[in-house]
């Protein structure tokens, strides 16, 4: 799949310039084509798009896909480049899906990849900056926490506690104070 295409519909997510796409096979191919060669670009405009031709329903197959698809580059070849996307990706499926009315498939997302995000955690605080590595860590926390209260479950709990112990150890690390904290 070329980058091209991937990248017209979230050109907001400038690393993923940075991902191998050889592998990708997205649903939905020649309407990403048509919509990379219509000149039009963003999320938005590949919604309206999709509508006029598909459906809306093609937007969240599409991202879902991407989301498959940086997971399993991270988890088969440990490949650091497809993390921030994968959270950048994971964050916009959730609003994405919960503003057009598929909370039930974001319900199955969270609950589902989740621990793949939690996964991440040493890799962020390792290769990135104390302000980048905390605010990742601080969203991954937050949507583990939205699981741990969405679904009962120790699994989820357990996670919480993992996120939270790696949270806390990078702040310290990093001279993060506890006003600070309070603030994330």
């Amino acid at each position: 799949m070329e980058k091209k295409l991937i990248t017209a519909v979230l050109p907001e997510v400038i690393e993923l310039e940075g991902v191998d796409f050889g592998q990708f096979s997205p649903p939905y191919p020649n309407l990403l084509r048509a919509f990379w060669e219509s000149g039009r670009r963003g999320l938005r405009e590949f919604q309206e798009f999709s509508e006029g031709s598909v459906g809306k329903k093609a937007v969240g197959q599409f991202l879902i896909s991407l989301l498959q698809y940086l997971l399993i580059r991270y988890r088969r070849f440990n490949e650091y480049s497809v993390v921030k996307p994968a959270v950048k990706v994971f964050i916009t499926l959730k609003g994405w899906l919960n503003e057009n009315g598929f909370g039930r498939d974001w319900e199955k997302l969270l609950s589902s990849f989740i621990g793949y995000l939690v996964t991440m955690i040493p890799a962020i605080a390792e290769n990135e900056d104390c302000e980048t590595a905390n605010a990742y860590l601080t969203v991954i926390r937050d949507l583990t926490e939205e699981a741990s209260k969405r679904f009962d479950s120790d699994y989820y709990d357990e996670l919480l506690q993992r996120v939270e112990g790696s949270l806390e150890a990078l702040r310290e690390k990093c001279g993060i104070s506890a006003a600070e904290r309070k603030k994330c």
